[in-house]
């Protein structure tokens, strides 16, 4: 995969957590599974494990969301208005609620394209017309739905997410312009990769460390799966190794939307 800075700090935190539990040998290397993964070597390793499983995913929770907000604002600042007119477009639909409530209760003026110097509000007022100063009226131009649908986005969208699987990837990027079927196409590898990821959180934080205790070998996938060190391991390099999909997708919006 190209570098990617953001990714080489992602994957300093995630080492950092390995070395904290012990996953890693002394030259930063995973610590190998032993050839017979017995029930024993399970009972040493299953809570670290599953300590791991959960701590790598908030750490490529916060990464994921991060990338998102990056990308929310640098389109709210571009000056190519053919990228910021998709992203403001999905946006608006997926907050049409909001917007809605907002005009209903506030009493906007509504002009996209006027500036404050332009906003000068005439009211016929008992035969007379009033000029409202522009400072007493609420402005809903561009800049200030760009301001509301952002905030929204990182409160209502950001703030309310509570995990990284695949189904949590499509809530962070369909409110941005990417579709479903988009994300799907674009990022085949680090969906399937998160998935599998996700269903290894998803055992470590619902279930019982004891529960089940012997013998491990006779539980169902992934919840005897997951007890590997080396299994573990794999599900967060291979998330690692797919967020380039991710990169490429964000960096690609633009083109993919005037397609």
């Amino acid at each position: 995969m190209a570098e990617w800075n953001a990714v080489s700090s992602l994957e300093s935190n995630v080492n950092a957590v390995a070395r904290e539990l012990r996953m890693l040998t002394r030259d930063g290397g995973i610590a190998p599974d032993p050839v017979d993964m017995t029930d024993e070597y399970f009972d040493d390793v299953r809570v670290r494990v599953r300590a791991f499983l959960i701590l790598c995913s908030s750490e490529l929770e916060e990464f994921v969301e991060t990338q998102c907000l990056e990308y929310l604002a640098r389109w709210a600042q571009d000056d190519d208005k053919a990228m910021q007119h998709h992203c403001l477009h999905a946006l608006t639909i997926h907050f049409r609620r909001n917007i809605g409530n907002m005009l209903e209760g506030q009493g906007y003026f509504v002009d996209f394209y006027a500036t404050p110097a332009q906003v000068r509000k005439m009211k016929p007022e008992g035969g007379k017309a009033k000029r409202f100063d522009v400072d007493d009226v609420p402005i809903l131009n561009r800049k200030t739905l760009i301001g509301r649908v952002s905030n929204w986005y990182r409160d209502d969208i950001v703030g309310a997410s509570h995990g990284i699987s695949d189904k949590d990837l499509y809530r962070l990027l369909e409110p941005l312009g990417f579709s479903k079927g988009l994300v799907r196409e674009e990022c085949s590898s680090l969906i399937a990769a998160l998935r599998s990821l996700a269903a290894g959180r998803g055992e470590a934080a619902h279930r019982s460390t004891t529960a089940g205790k012997y013998p491990y070998q006779s539980l169902p996938s992934p919840i005897y799966q997951q007890m590997s060190v080396g299994d573990a391991w794999d599900r967060w390099i291979a998330a690692r190794d797919s967020l380039s999909e991710l990169r490429d997708l964000l960096d690609r919006s633009l083109t993919m939307a005037l397609d």
